[in-house]
């Protein structure tokens, strides 16, 4: 197994695949708002309903970053602290847009933007109606998440990769699992309410991040399989596929977007990964897109309250192909809106609340004295630098030039 203490490569093809898993959050919620054509008979706003399993995306990508950054000298206040400072800023400005866009006022969004700020809105019943920042759920499930880590990063890295499989496939069972379980208790009345409220439930959304979690931990092993990127990305839309066309069929519910798109998200999250490790050339290593990835977290917290706040001035029309370009003045207002917040608000304050507490690294025990040698009489000790004296007058060095006793042995020096 690779040790903790090597700093392993850097996996930025990761970096930039955040911005699609972003990107397909934000197709998702604009379909809940216009509405597109229709071709060959098919509703593109049928595929887009799928764009919500961006979030499984971020959770096994998650999982799998910090699983290889992992470094056993970081202790777990430290590790804490980085989380947050990592996560909140963002959070904040965030919150503060949502409230303008959406016109929150304060008797109806308090409770929820307190819930959201302490990073346990999860936990609670979704709200009726859109308050405090209706798409920050998401990073109350993360700070779960982070809050396990500690506890489950080092037995998790001494597991060998039979095991490391065997707790994959259950925990790729126990979700599925409770997925067909919950359906059958959803109130048809409340159908969206409840059904929010089991998918947000932070213990079940954690088996994508453990998830993550196993693949990076099997590729510190050594674990190196064979998978062509472009082979596994090509399982995303199989899967959207197969899902929609078994919804058709009334094989299994409309809504199994996030959970049918795990295995997929794994498989594409190992294969990047895998592809970096290697060396070889990564599109998704490309300047353009590791930068729209460093400002994807920004997107995805600001892009449904800029929707809202363009709905006015950009009105979508009723399922024409005129919704694209509606579309794209969203996307690009979403992206400088984010890039601003990234630049101004998140990068740099996440950098000065981690100086705050930097991290503390236990001190190296000190070496041991080094072995006094016996003093030399007085009488030795003269004639050693008269010795001296005339060895170096021999070469050519005067002796009035010589300090006495300066070549006399210290009996240890220190190497740094």
């Amino acid at each position: 197994m690779t040790s903790a203490k090597e700093r392993m490569p850097r996996v930025e093809s990761l970096t930039g695949l955040r911005w699609f898993a972003a990107f397909a959050v934000f197709l998702f919620h604009a379909n809940q708002i216009i509405s597109l054509p229709t071709l060959y008979g098919i509703k593109l706003g049928d595929f887009f309903r799928f764009g919500d399993a961006g979030v499984t995306f971020f959770y096994v990508l998650s999982g799998f970053v910090l699983t290889w950054s992992f470094s056993p000298k970081v202790n777990t206040a430290t590790f804490y602290w980085r989380r947050f400072a990592r996560v909140w800023p963002a959070l904040v400005v965030s919150t503060v847009i949502a409230w303008v866009s959406l016109n929150q006022v304060w008797e109806h969004s308090w409770k929820r933007t307190l819930l959201s700020l302490s990073l346990t809105e999860s936990w609670f019943r979704p709200a009726d109606f859109l308050v405090a920042n209706p798409v920050a759920w998401s990073v109350s499930c993360e700070a779960f998440f982070y809050l396990l880590f500690p506890f489950v990063i080092r037995p998790l890295l001494r597991l060998r990769l039979p095991a490391l499989a065997i707790i994959a496939a259950a925990g790729l069972f126990i979700e599925w699992a409770y997925w067909f379980f919950v359906q059958d208790l959803i109130d048809p009345k409340q159908y969206w309410i409840q059904l929010s409220w089991f998918l947000r439930f932070p213990p079940i959304r954690f088996i994508e991040f453990l998830l993550g979690m196993i693949a990076a931990a099997a590729l510190l092993r050594g674990w190196r399989p064979k998978i062509n990127l472009w082979l596994a990305l090509s399982t995303v839309p199989a899967s959207v596929l197969l899902l929609w066309w078994g919804a058709e069929q009334g094989w299994w519910g409309a809504h199994w977007s996030q959970q049918g798109l795990v295995p997929a998200c794994v498989l594409v999250v190992l294969a990047a990964a895998i592809r970096d490790v290697s060396g070889r050339p990564s599109i998704f290593r490309s300047k353009p897109l590791v930068a729209l990835g460093a400002w994807s977290y920004a997107f995805y917290l600001v892009h449904l309250s800029v929707i809202h706040w363009l709905m006015g001035p950009v009105t979508p029309s009723s399922g024409t192909w005129a919704n694209l370009k509606v579309l794209l003045i969203w996307t690009v207002m979403g992206i400088a809106l984010a890039w601003a917040c990234y630049r101004w608000v998140e990068h740099p304050v996440e950098r000065f609340l981690r100086n705050l507490y930097p991290r503390r690294v236990p001190p190296a025990p000190p070496a041991p004295p080094a072995p006094q040698a016996p003093e030399e009489p007085q009488e030795l000790a003269a004639v050693s630098e008269q010795r001296t004296e005339v060895v170096l007058a021999g070469h050519g060095v005067l002796t009035q030039e010589i300090e006495p006793g300066l070549y006399r042995s210290t009996g240890s020096f220190d190497v740094r």
